[in-house]
């Protein structure tokens, strides 16, 4: 197995557990707004601003990383071939 398709399918994984991360985070705020959970130590608004900025980006980072591994970014690792 390549070096690109290690770094590709560890990104992969990543990039679901932050998915996940993120829209548990969400359904938290949500449910601290509705009174359904009571937190004294966690915002609702800055706790759904970080789930969406890790919604945005992760997968902006998994295309970049994807881009890399197959050879269309040059570096200096051995790319995925079919």
């Amino acid at each position: 197995m390549s070096t690109g398709a290690m770094i590709l399918i560890a990104i992969t994984a990543v990039l679901v557990l932050d998915v996940v991360i993120a829209i548990w985070m969400r359904e938290r705020a949500n449910r601290i707004e509705s009174g359904e959970l009571k937190s004294t130590n966690t915002d609702p608004a800055s706790s759904r601003r970080a789930a969406n900025l890790i919604l945005i980006n992760a997968p902006i980072i998994w295309i970049v990383t994807a881009l890399i591994c197959f050879g269309v970014i040059p570096t200096g690792i051995d790319t995925i071939k079919f």
